[in-house]
């Protein structure tokens, strides 16, 4: 223990099996590397785990460096510690989460990356069939991205930066033939680059494009001003 930092050696059993992290066969060692991962703190003190991570020579992947169960690969934070700065990142803003934690924005950023990967990974796989398309704007309005959710579940399916057609057609092309074929309706407003995006990208989208009533009434009532008396 040094001033203001606790630091726990982790050691691995005598006569441990190390498998291959990518296919889960017991390959032979190789050599190991020394790795440092921040945890929750001990006592206000600041806690390190330090291990040697042992690397296996895989007979189909090479060698490769095996998987520690409390943290995910590339990261320098133990996962219980990211769950609590997700856990802070809910109630404050990043910048007091900074403080807090004594996190740089780019440590804060990589673990919110890795809090998204984890989650898309759990979300099985599906096929929306009414979306919503939407911009919002944020930093006083000066910026935008563009919003796509599933209307039957109420869960957002992709944001994309800006509100551009590419940006746009970008998540229609991540879909297979067989989900853009099967989206029945595409809610949006009277946009053109969500218009032009999802008629090029979205068999019969003549058909499935709706418009919000908000932006359509806005429409008329310019095409048809209200008369004087």
């Amino acid at each position: 223990m040094s001033d203001g930092e606790v630091t726990v050696h982790v050691e691995q059993e005598q006569g441990a099996k190390q498998s291959c992290p990518i296919c889960g066969r017991v390959s032979p060692g190789y050599d190991s590397r020394r790795r440092r991962w921040r945890h929750l703190d001990t006592c206000q003190y600041k806690t390190i785990l330090v291990a040697d991570v042992p690397r296996v020579k895989c007979e189909e992947h090479g060698v490769v460096t095996v998987s520690v169960p409390w943290a995910e690969p590339g990261s320098g934070f133990t996962a219980m510690f990211e769950a609590l700065v997700i856990d802070w990142l809910k109630e404050a803003s990043i910048s007091a989460v900074s403080r807090l934690m004594g996190l740089s924005w780019n440590a804060i950023d990589g673990i919110m990356q890795r809090a998204v990967e984890r989650g898309l990974t759990r979300r099985e796989e599906t096929s929306p069939t009414h979306i919503g398309v939407d911009e919002t704007s944020f930093r006083k309005r000066h910026d935008y991205v563009t919003v796509v959710s599933d209307q039957k579940a109420g869960t957002v399916l992709y944001v994309g930066e800006d509100r551009t057609k590419a940006s746009l057609k970008a998540w229609y092309e991540s879909l297979t033939e067989e989900q853009r074929e099967a989206i029945e309706s595409v809610s949006m407003d009277m946009w053109p680059a969500f218009i032009n995006a999802t008629l090029e990208s979205i068999p019969g989208a003549e058909e499935k494009i709706a418009f919000d009533k908000f932006h359509v009434a806005k429409y008329l009532g310019g095409l048809f001003p209200k008369s004087g008396g």
